[in-house]
């Protein structure tokens, strides 16, 4: 896995979420990036986006869909990554944020 790839695209993602995301999921995800994480940093993103039902737009959509498919699955411990599949399916995608 391309690690430095895996770090600039998940940060990049990241930002560009930001303003959709629980101030605290974001702290968690920055602090799990910053500390290199980055695992921990798109599980996190993953569940949020899930959980929360944050609308994604088509570049963001295929923006996630390329970073979970660096994983080569099962990555032990991190549900979302995992279930990528189902999660992206069930994002709301829309044509603005």
């Amino acid at each position: 896995m391309d690690l430095v790839k895996l770090s600039r695209d998940a940060q990049a993602l990241l930002e560009r979420l930001a303003d959709r995301f629980p101030p605290d999921q974001l702290r968690m995800c920055r602090e799990s990036g910053q500390g290199g994480e980055w695992n921990e940093m798109v599980d996190i993103m993953c569940a949020v986006l899930a959980k929360h039902e944050v609308p994604v737009t088509q570049d963001e959509w295929h923006a996630l869909a390329d970073l979970l498919a660096l994983y080569p699955v099962p990555v032990e411990g991190y549900d979302y990554i995992n279930k990528r599949d189902e999660i992206l399916a069930a994002l709301t995608v829309t044509d603005r944020t």
